[in-house]
This record gives structure tokens, C-alpha cells and sequence, in this order.
């Protein structure tokens, strides 16, 4: 029984791409549910793309219970957010399980959830407003947080990526990222095929240009300079601040505010505290790669 459940948590282990870049939401919740989804269709045809393609329906029917504006439906659409989340852990364990990873299948998990995003905070909003009776009120807070939200989440996504770059050695930078994309497409353009592909990789090349640009993403410190345990130890606290309060933190948020009718009390909360949280994490991390950055100049 022991070498079993041993067994079974390797092979958990193994879906993940790393545990320490992982939320605790994610490991003690929704990711273990995903396992057991996951250990049921692994001997099916069904493929992560399937998987990808089918949490579709329950990512609209976020949007469309929230739109209602009463609370059972807030309630709904809770339980199918939660649907929602597990199947979007599903198909990149199951890829990772499978070994069938591809530049197709991570740009259109990048497209449906960025459509479930929007589908969603613009149900919540209109629901909210219905609710209260005061739509003008609820964008004024309610437009500022949902893009708040958005860009917090691209930037744990980069903080991730750049550990997982330095001590996996597992590229996902986007500058390499869209010159891969690019070099793809130009090949799928020559051959007249892949076109439903191709619109998918232009679409995410706006996505990444929009999200990936601007101060933040500036390089105060050349990372491959730093010896790799000094790296480690100045970039972990970052690493677990910008997971602490990341995007399935916010979605277990809306879902508790939906279940208890208080999905403005969410806005607010995202709007000063998500905001105020985002802008801290960032502040440190200068401050960090600054110091770093002084210490190569000293070094040299």
C-alpha cells in the first residue's frame, strides 16, 4: 500500500513542471483533483489539446452565470470557475505525463484561457452591476481591477519563467519564445498550411508584445553572470511573494466571493490589495537585481 501511494505521488510529482513555482491552491487542490482526472483519461485518445478545447464550455458558463447578476448563479458559475481551473491543470499534466508538449497546444491554452479571463470579469462585472444597481460605479473599480488582475498575472508568469530558465535551463523567455513563433509560422506560411495555428501564434504574438513590454521587464541584471546559488537565494522570496497572491489565488477569491455574494467586495479587494501586492513584489525584485547588478560591477 505504501509502495502505491509512493508511486502515485511520483508520479504527481512528475506533471509539475516545479513545485517550488507552483501556488499552494494549485498543489493542495486543484492539481491533485487534476491527477485523478488525468489517471482516468490517460489511457483514452483523448488528447491535452481535447482537454484544452472542451474546458471551452465550462470557461463560457463562467461568464454567463456571472452576467446574471443573482446569487445562485454566482454560485454556478463558482462551481463551473473551479471545472474550469482543474481541466486547465489538466491538459498540460497530461501533455507532461505524455511527452506531447507542443508550440500548438501551449499557444492555444494561452488563447482559451485568455478567452475565459475575459468572459469572465465582464460577466462579473455586468452581474455585479446588476446586482447593485450601480453599473457606473462598478466599472470605475471594477475595469482598473480586472486589468489589474491581468497584468499581476503576466507578471508572476514571467517570475516563473525566469526561474524556471535559469535553474531547469527551461527557456520560456518571450523574446525567445516569439522568435520561435515566428520562425514556425514562417515555415507553416511557406508550406500553405497549419492556417488555424497561424492566426492562434499571431494572436498570442499581440498578447505577449502588450503584456511582455514596458519597465518591468527591463533587465537591470545579466542573470547567467550570477553564480546559480547566489541567483537562487536572492530571487526565492520573490518567487514565493508573486505566488503567495497569483492567478489561482484571485480565482479561489472569485469563487468564495461568488459562493457568499460578495464578488464586489472582490473588486475592491483586487483593485487596493491585488494592485498594492503586484507593485510591492516588483519594488523588491528592482531593488534585488540592483544589488546584483552591483555586485557584478564590483566583481569585474
Amino acid at each position: 500500500m505504501s509502495n502505491k501511494l509512493g508511486q502515485l505521488i511520483q508520479e504527481y510529482r512528475s506533471m509539475l513542471k516545479a513545485p517550488e513555482i507552483e501556488e499552494l491552491l494549485d498543489l493542495v487542490l486543484f492539481r491533485p483533483v487534476a491527477f485523478v482526472v488525468v489517471k482516468l483519461i490517460q489511457p483514452t485518445p483523448i488528447t491535452p489539446n481535447h482537454v484544452t478545447l472542451f474546458s471551452f464550455l465550462p470557461g463560457l458558463a463562467v461568464g454567463w452565470c456571472f452576467w446574471q447578476g443573482t446569487p445562485n448563479y454566482f454560485i454556478a458559475g463558482s462551481i463551473f470557475l473551479f471545472i474550469t481551473n482543474v481541466l486547465d491543470c489538466v491538459d498540460g499534466m497530461l501533455a507532461r505525463i505524455r511527452g506531447t508538449g507542443s508550440i500548438v497546444g501551449y499557444v492555444l491554452d494561452g488563447f482559451v484561457d485568455y478567452v475565459v479571463q475575459i468572459t469572465m470579469a465582464v460577466g462579473v462585472l455586468h452581474g455585479v452591476a446588476v446586482l447593485t444597481g450601480q453599473p457606473l460605479y462598478i466599472l470605475a473599480i471594477g475595469v482598473p481591477a480586472s486589468f489589474s488582475v491581468a497584468w499581476w498575472s503576466a507578471m508572476v508568469d514571467r517570475i516563473r519563467n525566469e526561474w524556471l530558465d535559469r535553474v531547469y535551463g527551461k527557456r520560456r523567455d518571450p523574446a525567445v519564445e516569439l522568435a520561435e513563433l515566428s520562425k514556425q509560422t514562417a515555415i507553416w506560411k511557406a508550406e500553405k498550411s497549419h492556417r488555424p495555428e497561424r492566426v492562434l501564434v499571431a494572436i498570442y504574438k499581440g498578447y505577449a508584445r502588450f503584456w511582455y513590454s514596458g519597465p518591468a521587464h527591463r533587465k537591470i541584471v545579466d542573470h547567467d553572470r550570477v553564480p546559480l546559488e547566489d541567483w537562487m537565494r536572492a530571487r526565492r522570496p520573490i518567487l514565493t511573494m508573486a505566488t503567495l497572491m497569483g492567478p489561482t489565488m484571485h480565482l479561489f477569491l472569485i469563487m468564495m466571493a461568488g459562493v457568499f455574494n460578495q464578488l464586489e467586495l472582490y473588486l475592491w479587494f483586487a483593485l487596493v490589495f491585488g494592485t498594492s501586492w503586484g507593485v510591492m513584489v516588483l519594488t523588491v525584485r528592482t531593488l534585488i537585481d540592483h544589488r546584483l547588478a552591483s555586485r557584478l560591477t564590483k566583481g569585474a
